[in-house]
């Protein structure tokens, strides 16, 4: 089986690298973004194995490039961070399963091999989704991942409902995603003024921002402007992300979830041809 490991550290590049070897994998290993989607643009592993904590947000770049070339390989997320929400975002990104450090070989190697036996559970034929060209059985594996992480056979997203200042919100979506904006040269500009507080569950929110902003900035052409407006009317709210993009991306992940969340999620390629996705229904306190 071959495995690509993804990893900056020295240290750790060579105790995952010899461990992997040592149990019989046949292991190559990358530092960087540029070194990491050489290899996986020009050898068929079967895992990888990527690190969450590579410097200026380049793990998450790194994977939206393999998924986006629709390699069928399978990858593990490594990461010292315990959170859903982190969980959340690298699973939605496109990731197939997260192992949190520390971890013992034991416990690595059962993940590899119950991703390998998933890998050969679909060699058969692949079906691809008419609406967003992606392998069906890749979007059921994510639905059914974050269905898992929210600790509900029913599907049912488990929300902790408090106030939410909008203003704070965007800045943490804003100082997660500026490493990737900034390697586009793509300026990404906040509202200005007083911004509302809301109610609704903080981290969530905070994930379908990241997300769409990701998305935003990952399409969008080199040097271009990202715009995030805020519309509010009475005791709702909605926020606006303009964007000029050489193609539009997939929504209907975010709108399957955001209903869970009572809020509305829609799109549109305005006279000026820059493209709008629209969060709505926002109950501002």
């Amino acid at each position: 089986m071959k495995v690509l490991v993804i990893e900056d550290s020295t240290k750790l590049q060579t105790f995952l690298g010899a461990g992997l070897r040592a149990m019989g994998y046949a292991a190559d290993v990358a530092a960087d973004s540029q070194q990491a989607i050489a290899y996986a643009s020009s050898h068929d592993y079967d895992i990888i194995i990527l690190d969450l904590m590579l410097p200026r947000d380049a793990s998450l770049l790194i994977l939206h490039e393999i998924r986006e070339s629709n390699r069928e390989v399978e990858i593990l997320i490594l990461s010292t961070r315990d959170q859903i929400h982190d969980r959340v975002t690298a699973l939605i990104q496109g990731a197939d399963d997260y192992l949190e450090k520390p971890f013992s070989f034991d416990e690595l190697h059962a993940r590899i091999q119950e991703l390998r036996q998933r890998r050969a559970s679909h060699t058969t034929t692949i079906v691809n989704c008419e609406d967003t060209g992606k392998p069906k059985r890749y979007l059921d594996r994510l639905i059914g991942n974050l269905l898992q992480l929210c600790g509900n056979d029913l599907g049912e997203i488990e929300l902790v409902i408090s106030e939410v200042k909008l203003e704070q919100l965007l800045q943490r979506v804003n100082l997660t995603l500026k490493g990737l904006a900034r390697d586009k040269k793509i300026r990404l500009r906040l509202p200005r003024g007083k911004l509302p507080t809301l109610l609704g569950d903080a981290k969530w929110m905070e994930h379908m921002l990241s997300n769409l902003v990701f998305n935003a900035i990952s399409h969008s052409p080199l040097e271009s402007e990202i715009r995030i407006l805020v519309h509010d009317d009475q005791d709702r709210c909605a926020i606006v992300i303009e964007c000029q993009v050489d193609e539009t991306f997939e929504l209907s992940l975010i709108k399957s979830y955001s209903t869970c969340l009572n809020l509305e999620v829609s799109s549109c390629v305005g006279d000026d041809e820059r493209f709008r996705v629209c969060i709505s229904n926002l109950k501002i306190v």
